[in-house]
């Protein structure tokens, strides 16, 4: 193997951000030309899971950017395991690769931007010292380049790759189904965290439910994700009158047999989106979506062939959009048809693990 990589992320959660570093590390693996290893606190998803897919698993943590503790642990880990690349996956432990860079010679870091934030000053000059930065969209690329003035020539978008055989058409949902007596109905859902009572849109959704139950009497809605703010958007879907309609299933694992279960999708994020790969594998599952045009979220789809794109935090739009796609369910399913193809074609492991080898080879010049 060409390169032994150390993938570092100090998370116990188990979020999108985690499944795509385990994704992106197993992926390489199996690739034959990277050999992977996984930093993480014991105990953790990631931890646990690497060592379930034979990935070698270090015990690692940082409480801060700047934690010598955590430098010193991943200097360790650096030297005696011969690395030559480490690759960071969370915005804390920037400077924490670049410390422990500094001590070890030859050494190449890898920044992996998944959202498009702000950084404050101080904390932004940690790009001018990372050999590349990868990106899940251009938009999260351009938000770099532009505010926080990193060099376009260090930036390389990649996409992250649809794990196809998870979000399989073969995908058995009927507990689903007969969980939330959905037998007949038209389902619309979503997926997504719930820090806050508007949450990644899911409140647009429930009051957009109250303009179609009249017109639309059997749809029902599946709201999946969990917390901070989810007894909070029970108890608004409660006043707002569609309590009885609207289902919340907490957190769930297995996720794809929810939105099997769904026959429109929707994201209605309102404030940034990196990239979401929930909105790529709902199409991957064949189901038109409605999403908003924030962040990176255009790039995952197509608007008006695999799904519809409306303005953030417009409960009119998400009803209109609702409407049609449920109102005509031959357009829904060839938009859901559309989106199986245009994820097979763009979003493939195989362009996933070639752009970020890309990114290795650059960066220690050995050519392919």
């Amino acid at each position: 193997m060409k390169y032994r990589v150390l993938h570092i992320f100090s998370s116990r959660t188990i979020g999108g951000a985690e499944k795509a570093t385990l994704f992106l590390a197993d992926s390489l693996q199996k690739s034959g030309e990277v050999q992977n290893f996984i930093a993480a606190p014991p105990g953790s998803f990631l931890f646990k899971d690497a060592v379930q897919k034979n990935l070698h698993a270090f015990s690692f943590q940082a409480k801060n950017s700047f934690d010598p503790l955590a430098i010193f642990n991943l200097i360790r880990i650096i030297k005696k395991n011969n690395m030559d690349i480490v690759h960071v996956h969370q915005g804390k432990l920037y400077w924490t690769a670049l410390a422990a860079k500094f001590f070890c010679r030859g050494l190449k870091v890898v920044f992996h931007r998944r959202q498009d934030t702000r950084h404050s000053f101080f904390s932004a000059n940690h790009y001018k010292f990372a050999d590349a930065v990868i990106t899940v969209s251009k938009a999260v690329a351009d938000g770099l380049i532009r505010y926080e003035k990193v060099q376009p020539e260090k930036i390389k978008v990649v996409y992250n790759g649809a794990n196809l055989e998870k979000f399989s058409l073969d995908t058995d949902f009927s507990d689903v189904i007969k969980e939330y007596s959905l037998e007949g109905k038209t389902v619309v859902g979503t997926v997504g965290a719930i820090v806050d009572l508007k949450g990644k849109g899911q409140i647009f959704l429930i009051e957009a439910a109250k303009f179609l139950r009249t017109d639309f009497p059997n749809l029902r809605y599946l709201i999946v994700g969990a917390g901070s703010g989810l007894e909070d958007l029970k108890r608004y879907a409660q006043s707002t009158g569609v309590g009885d309609i609207v289902y919340f299933t907490g957190y769930r694992e297995q996720v794809q047999k929810f939105v099997s279960a769904m026959n429109v999708f929707c994201l209605l994020s309102w404030d940034t989106e990196g990239m979401p790969n929930v909105l790529i594998e709902a199409q991957a599952l064949k189901k038109p979506v409605i999403a908003t045009n924030i962040g990176g979220i255009p790039e995952a789809f197509i608007n008006g062939e695999t799904g519809i794109m409306i303005e953030p935090s417009n409960v009119l739009q998400t009803a209109k959009a609702v409407k049609e796609l449920v109102g005509d369910p031959d357009k829904a399913r060839r938009m859901g048809e559309n989106g199986r193809k245009f994820v097979e074609g763009k979003f493939t492991v195989k362009n996933m693990v070639s752009n970020t080898l890309d990114v290795y080879n650059k960066i220690t010049a050995v050519k392919k």
